[in-house]
């Protein structure tokens, strides 16, 4: 018997070496092929205005072959044409019929700027058949692509919160290694919540880019692959399983869900409320439902009753019902969000699904419904508001991310 477990131990340790000799190769050859120079979505469309600061230079190709260059220190025009893109200054049409346009920064200490707006890196301009539309991408340096994130995702921060500084640029770097090598990467990152807000150069902060600078190269990894490191504002008490936000996806084990205690009690959205009357819920259901799945506005005429089921693992809702004369409408998980819109500001949706309903019942028949939430956010992964948190009271940046991901180790990319 004590040779038979001896053998199975062995073979354990093994199928351990040998998991962990498999996600070092792949680590390693990630690292080899991982191109620093990332694309980031800045417009689709039929024309536009691209500038610099300083002086550029542009690169015009047909097909993959350089065909023409120019140099220029005011605005171009590009616009979509059947037959390529077409750019001009404010004189005359410089060239037509391409490809694909490069605008690039002459001078170190010129930028490349969009709509106003300035990036590091340069702008890259490209014919697309379908849909057909111009493509704007700003071609970057992967760590100067977080420059431009942090400042929007996390905000200016205290010294006391610099570990958090730290624990968002891990966090940002991940997201984004991990959507770029994703089997269903589109091809680029959208400046927006889509993935991650970035604003390009004017709102760098150098105390934000001292923490991407010190944790440079740095991912978080899960059995030898980057992690899908999602991140929200505030969590209200708990973060949630990936796939109660998500059901389309698979569950993690870094995205478990984890205790924040009160490390986020102190942000301006950590608790929320609000109210519909009737005829604001009717409004409210009849655009989400007569939008999502062809129900008519009659449909809600009569509203009998609403239910709603809670999680009780993460405490959110997971699924929500309407009851009219029509029928039985139903929602779940991170869309009931998009459901109930708020009051203020216009047209925003709920901050979270961490909310207890309490409907508002006269006569016997439903009047209104009452809303406490707590969270802003779909929940997943880290807590930014409990990162910050858990710097002021001591923690490092790793004790942090391990705290919301769980299993995670921490590896050097480049």
């Amino acid at each position: 018997m004590s040779a038979v477990r001896s053998i199975l131990s062995s073979l354990v340790i093994v199928l351990i070496l040998c998991a962990n000799l498999a996600a070092q190769d792949y680590l390693d050859r990630l690292s080899k092929r991982f191109k620093r120079e990332i694309p980031i979505q800045l417009y689709e469309g039929s024309e536009g205005r691209i500038g610099v600061r300083g002086e550029a230079v542009i690169e015009c190709y047909r097909g993959l072959k350089l065909v023409e260059i120019f140099y220029f220190s005011t605005d171009i025009k590009f616009r979509y044409r059947n037959n390529g893109i077409e750019i001009s200054d404010e004189d005359d049409i410089l060239t037509y019929g391409l490809a694909e346009v490069r605008v690039k920064p002459r001078h170190g200490s010129s930028l490349v700027t969009f709509n106003g707006r300035a990036y590091r890196g340069y702008i890259k301009c490209k014919y697309q058949n379908s849909p057909e539309k111009a493509l704007i991408l700003n071609m970057v340096d992967i760590e100067d692509y977080l420059r431009g994130v942090l400042p929007a995702e996390i905000g200016e921060r205290a010294p006391d919160e610099y570990e958090a500084v730290k624990a968002q640029a891990v966090a940002a770097r991940t997201y984004a290694v991990w959507r770029l090598t994703d089997n269903e990467f589109s091809g680029y990152l959208s400046p927006t919540v889509a993935d991650q807000v970035y604003t390009g150069f004017d709102t760098e902060k150098e105390f934000l880019s001292r923490g991407i600078e010190e944790t440079r190269g740095e991912i978080m990894i899960f059995e030898g692959r980057p992690i899908a490191a999602f991140y929200h504002a505030v969590c209200g008490g708990h973060t949630s399983p990936v796939e109660k936000i998500w059901p389309e996806r698979n569950p993690a084990d870094y995205l478990v869900g984890a205790d924040d205690d009160t490390f986020c009690t102190w942000a301006k959205t950590y608790s929320w409320s609000e109210s519909y009357t009737l005829e604001r819920l009717r409004e409210t259901l009849i655009r989400y439902f007569t939008g999502k799945n062809g129900a008519r506005a009659r449909d809600f005429e009569s509203i009998n009753d609403l239910k709603f089921a809670i999680d009780k693992r993460s405490g959110r809702v997971e699924m929500m019902e309407v009851n009219t004369d029509a029928g039985v409408f139903r929602e779940t998980s991170d869309r009931i969000r998009w459901v109930f819109l708020r009051a203020s500001p216009a047209g925003a949706i709920l901050p979270s699904t961490n909310f207890t309903p309490h409907k508002v019942v006269v006569e016997g028949k439903l009047a209104g419904l009452e809303i406490s939430g707590l969270g802003n956010g779909h929940g997943v992964g880290m807590c930014q508001c409990g990162a910050i948190g858990r710097s002021r009271a001591g923690e490092e940046y790793d004790s942090i991310l391990k705290h919301y991901y769980g299993p995670i180790k921490l590896a050097e990319l480049y």
